[in-house]
């Protein structure tokens, strides 16, 4: 489990930061010229228009007197039929509600008003302008799968590709936001595309297109720093830096630097990331820059963290003090680094043996983290202070703290992300098909080839002659040998196309149910269903960072290789669904895709034999092989695929969740199950309750250990 502070995310995206409403305008003098030509003009059209521009003055500090124009306008628009005026008046309003009000469902219920008249009249700005509104209001309510839904509805819209462009930006946001970090970078790639096209087909690079683009890099970078590819995400951050050596927008330099070194520091090189650390405090002490507490403080609390990683531990309490003092000095602002810095400081007290201070400082940063709801940066302050409280003698506040970090840990799939591995290609079994379908068209080929020359000879059989005759015979014989090569040819590319058929199925297979690859043959694609009563196991080796510095990587590997090809073989026996390995992890599911009534005490099963193999196996390896946890859970999930170029099948719940804390707290080779699969086993195994233990969202949860079959 990583402990380190988490990785910043810091963000770049040049058109996608949206400028606060009322912020910008004209001046008062062209104000004051619009108020008299209202009091002048006669059309209405016009009038609307006056008083939609007066409803823009986004300089106006008096929001309601916006408003009111508006409301005015909306008025005298619909009573003269005025189509844009009306879809303008509309959003206008929503606009009021979303900047001045930040009364997001008022907003969302101006646009979606806007957005039904649009759709009525046909009105492309109205519909563009309501769908872009509902997307804002959505994502300040943190309501991503909306947002997504109105991003494609705009691209689906026949708009300009700075719409489309800025659209799929924002798509690329929002799944990051999710935590779907394939639809992101997909969606930033889509935006890079776009743009790279538009510019190359105007001819010209403009300044801010090119920093757009080296901002779609930068979160693309950020993304993969996110799960773990620290090589991809330096290529990247190195390649803008190299970009923008001519381009020479520093805030580039700024993030890339920052980037660089959160990647170093997760690498656990940390005299590299102090280098670019350093790098990145000597712009901000420039004259390049505006002062950003938020990114100084960060910088030097980095530094302090990789200094006392290096064991300097007075290097480390002057920069972490250093940044304490710039976020305190943020004119009040609850800045997102302040969490991180008294656990820092925490660790810093710790290490001079100041036990007392530290715990001050990691309790200051609980409950920072707390009040800015960052739960990832809680869980590293309680583990931090349960190490804390572990060095000062004090255990039981220690378990307390601890059982407090694992509550806040307890997403699988934030494990998954950080852990898991590169999955098979399913691309490889699309080539296969594609080869398999280009050796058809050249049997075809060859087939009416020699059809045709077959033909040919036939014409030349006419002829009396003696000459001709022999030739002819020549010529048949030949054809004859050439048939029979291309015979020859045609039946290996048979064999071929069958031997590629029966790889590419045995691949599919490999990688998804059996009921699962058919329905994904059949129809090209799989839909996700629900299953109410199946049981999840999870494994998780305990040594194996220790039992990895003995190994070197290729034995390691190959140690990996042999336990999970035994744990295969085990849940084939209990007719058990494989899910994936996530690292030196294990997941499996009984129950689907097709149900099975026995799924709680085949899954049991095969963990005694699990947990039996790996004995065995502990006891003829030593000290090279694996101690194992198991966790075992039972409930409903949801299964699907996940992806679309590189398939995997997935499964997602409470019930995977629940089955994760299971293993997290069970202990070497035991077996601990939850409530809900004890009442389903308990008449099959002997069990021993153990206690319970809380979880985040689900209160206190009854735990069993596994002793043995009854017989």
């Amino acid at each position: 489990m990583n402990l380190s502070p988490p990785i910043l995310r810091y963000s770049l995206l040049l058109f996608i930061v949206a400028i606060p409403l009322y912020t910008l305008g004209k001046g008062d003098t062209y104000v004051d010229s619009l108020k008299q030509e209202l009091s002048k003009v006669d059309k209405a059209v016009k009038k609307v228009d006056i008083l939609l521009s007066l409803a823009h003055n986004r300089k106006n500090s008096n929001c309601e007197e916006n408003l009111s124009y508006a409301n005015e306008a909306l008025d005298l628009a619909e009573k003269k039929k005025y189509l844009d005026g009306v879809a303008k008046a509309l959003c206008k309003i929503a606009e009021y509600y979303e900047g001045c009000e930040a009364d997001y469902d008022e907003a969302i219920k101006w646009y979606r008003r806007c957005n039904v008249y649009a759709k009525k009249h046909k009105h492309l700005k109205g519909l563009h302008d309501s769908y872009s509104g509902l997307a804002d209001c959505y994502t300040a309510k943190s309501l991503y799968p909306d947002v997504i839904t109105n991003l494609n509805e705009i691209i689906q819209l026949k708009v300009s590709a700075e719409s489309k462009i800025q659209a799929y930006g924002n798509l690329g946001v929002a799944y990051k936001n999710l935590g779907d970090y394939t639809n992101a970078i997909y969606n930033y790639q889509q935006a890079y595309n776009l743009l790279y096209q538009d510019m190359s087909t105007n001819g010209s690079s403009i300044y801010q297109d090119t920093l757009n683009l080296m901002g779609l890099q930068y979160e693309i970078g950020n993304i993969y720093k996110l799960v773990e590819d620290y090589d991809r995400a330096m290529e990247r951050f190195e390649k803008i830096k190299a970009q923008n050596k001519q381009v020479n927008f520093v805030w580039f330099d700024v993030l890339t630097n920052m980037g660089l070194g959160d990647c170093y520091i997760e690498k656990e090189d940390y005299r590299s990331a102090i280098k670019y650390y350093q790098l990145t405090l000597e712009l901000f002490n420039s004259d390049e820059l505006p002062v950003n507490h938020e990114l100084s403080s960060i910088t030097y609390e980095r530094l302090g963290y990789s200094y006392l990683k290096l064991g300097y531990v007075d290097s480390s309490y002057n920069y972490a003090m250093k940044a304490l003092v710039i976020a305190k000095d943020a004119d009040g602002q609850q800045l997102a680094s302040l969490p991180a810095i008294n656990t820092t400081l925490a660790r810093v007290y710790s290490a001079k043996k100041q036990y007392n201070l530290a715990i001050d400082y990691a309790k200051e940063a609980i409950h920072l983290a707390e009040v800015t709801s960052a739960a990832d940066l809680e869980s590293i302050a309680w583990d931090a202070l349960s190490n804390i409280y572990k060095k000062a003698g004090r255990h039981d506040e220690a378990l307390e703290a601890y059982q407090k970090h694992i509550a806040l840990d307890d997403s699988l799939y934030s494990r998954a992300k950080l852990r898991e591995l590169t999955r098979i290609d399913m691309q490889g079994s699309f080539d296969r098909l594609q080869f398999r379908d280009s050796l058809k068209r050249e049997e075809e080929k060859a087939i009416s080839k020699y059809k045709l020359q077959r033909q040919q000879i036939l014409t030349y059989s006419g002829f009396t002659a003696l000459a001709l005759l022999l030739l002819v015979s020549f010529l048949v014989y030949r054809n004859y040998k050439r048939e029979k090569k291309a015979n020859k040819i045609i039946s290996h590319a048979r064999d071929e196309i069958a031997k590629e058929k029966q790889v590419s199925e045995q691949l599919l297979l490999n990688i998804l149910p059996e009921e699962v690859a058919t329905e994904l043959k059949h129809s090209g694609q799989v839909t996700a269903q629900q299953y109410d009563d199946v049981t999840v196991l999870f494994t998780d080796f305990v040594n194996f960072t220790k039992v990895g510095e003995r190994l070197s990587p290729k034995e390691l590997v190959e140690e990996l290789h042999t336990c999970f090809k035994a744990f295969d073989e085990i849940i084939d026996k209990y007719n058990i669904e494989k899910i994936k390995t996530i690292g030196d992890a294990y997941l499996a599911v009984a129950g689907l895709p097709i149900p099975d009534s026995d799924h709680a005490v085949n899954v049991v099963k095969a963990a005694i034999e699990i947990c039996e193999f790996t004995r065995k196996r502990k006891e003829l390896l030593g000290d090279r092989s694996f101690d194992i946890r198991v966790g075992i859970n039972s409930g409903t999930v949801v299964a699907g695929i996940v992806g679309m170029k590189k398939f995997a099948y997935d499964i997602w719940g409470d019930t995977v969740n629940i089955a994760a804390r299971m293993e997290q707290t069970s202990e070497p080779g035991k077996i601990n199950i939850s409530e809900h699969t004890h009442e389903l086993v308990a008449h099959e195994f002997t069990c021993i309750y153990r206690g319970e233990i809380a979880a985040k969202n689900k209160g206190n949860m009854k735990m069993y250990f596994i002793e043995h079959q009854n017989i």
